[in-house]
C-alpha cells in the first residue's frame, strides 16, 4: 500500500569506487568468475536528478532518461531506469520517472559508474517515496541488477566476495587521497573476463591482509584482470608504470579497466602527482579523487522537494 508522497524530485551525486585488489578465485559452474576484492568508494560523481510523479497502485511504469552522453542507453536498458522500474514494481506501484544524468564517470573504466547509478536511484527512491524496502530486500533487487550495485547501496571501503554478493564493510581509509588516470579507452567488463585465463587463485589473500591495514598498503595492490587488458591496451599499461614514475607510491588498474589508481602515501602531495602525470600524458584524464567513508555520498541537495 502507498503511504508516503505520490511525487518527489531529489538531485543527488553518484559516487565512483575503485578497486585496490582483485583477485580471481574460483568459477561458479554457471561460469561466473569468484572474487575476492577491496572496493573503495571515492568523491568522483555523476549527477541524477530524479522526478518521480504519480506514483499509486494498479498502474504501469514509465520511464524516461535522459544522459549527456552518447554511449550511455538512454532507454529501459540503462541500469538506473531498471533499477526504478524494479523498485516500484516490488512495491506494487506505479509512476512517470524521469532521469537526467549528467556523467563524469565513464563507462568502460571500472569504475562502476552505472552499478553507482542504479544503486543511487534505488535509495533515493526508496527514502523519498517512503517505500520502506527493508536492506535484505534492497541489497538482492540490488543484486539482480548487477554484481557491483550491492556495494553501492553504502559505499565506503569493503571486502567484496563472491560474484559480488559478500560485502564486508571494513573501516577503510576516509579521507585518504587517490590519483584517478583516465586513458582514451574503454574496455568492456564481459569481454575482460570471457578472455581471462590465468587461472585462479584460491590461496589469494591480499585482499583478507589490505583489510586489517590502517594504511593500504603499495605491495598488496594487485589485480587479476591486468594480465589480460594491459596486453591488448598498452596505453593502460603505459599510464600505469607512468603514475609511479609520477611519484606514486603504487597503481593498480580497476575492476575491468581502463581507470588505473594511483596511491599516495603520506607525506606524499596527490597534487604534486597528478600534475606530473598530466604532463606525461596530456591525453588522458587525471584527477585526485578522495575515499569516502560509509553512507558518506556526497549531495547536492540533500531534501527532497515533494508534491
Amino acid at each position: 500500500m502507498q503511504t508516503g508522497p505520490s511525487a518527489v524530485t531529489a538531485h543527488c551525486l553518484s559516487p565512483a569506487k575503485v578497486n585496490l585488489c582483485l583477485r580471481i578465485v574460483g568459477r561458479r559452474a554457471d561460469g561466473y568468475h569468484l572474487l575476492d576484492s577491496i572496493f573503495a568508494a571515492i568523491d568522483f560523481c555523476d549527477r541524477i536528478d530524479v522526478r518521480v510523479t504519480d506514483v499509486r497502485p494498479d498502474r504501469d511504469v514509465r520511464v524516461q532518461i535522459r544522459c549527456d552522453r552518447r554511449d550511455v542507453p538512454s532507454d529501459a536498458t540503462n541500469l538506473a531506469a531498471r533499477a526504478a522500474s524494479m523498485l516500484l514494481a516490488e512495491c506494487g506501484l506505479g509512476g512517470d520517472v524521469d532521469l537526467s544524468i549528467a556523467k563524469r564517470i565513464p563507462p568502460g573504466a571500472g569504475l562502476g559508474g552505472g552499478s553507482s547509478n542504479a544503486a543511487t536511484v534505488l535509495n533515493v527512491m526508496n527514502e523519498h517515496l517512503r517505500l520502506a524496502v527493508a536492506p535484505t530486500r534492497l541489497h538482492a533487487l540490488a543484486l539482480a541488477l548487477g554484481a557491483d550495485v550491492p556495494f553501492f547501496l553504502t559505499g565506503g571501503c569493503a571486502r567484496v566476495r563472491g560474484i559480488g554478493e559478500r560485502i564486508e564493510p571494513i573501516r577503510g581509509w576516509p579521507g585518504r587521497a587517490l590519483v584517478i588516470a583516465l586513458p582514451p579507452v574503454s574496455v568492456a567488463t564481459s569481454w575482460a573476463f570471457r578472455t581471462y585465463t590465468a587461472g585462479l587463485f584460491p590461496e589469494a589473500d591480499e585482499a583478507l591482509r589490505m583489510a586489517s591495514q590502517e594504511a593500504p598498503d603499495p605491495s598488496l595492490l594487485r589485480n587479476d584482470l591486468e594480465t589480460v587488458v594491459l596486453p591488448n591496451h598498452p596505453e593502460i599499461a603505459r599510464l600505469k608504470a607512468s603514475l609511479v614514475a609520477s611519484g606514486a607510491a603504487g597503481a593498480v588498474m580497476s575492476g575491468s579497466g581502463s581507470a588505473v589508481v594511483g596511491l599516495v602515501t603520506d607525506g606524499q602531495s596527490a597534487d604534486a602527482v597528478a600534475s606530473a602525470l598530466r604532463t606525461r600524458h596530456p591525453e588522458a584524464g587525471i584527477h585526485v579523487a578522495r575515499i569516502l567513508a560509509a553512507n558518506d555520498i556526497p549531495s547536492v541537495d540533500p531534501t527532497a522537494s515533494y508534491a
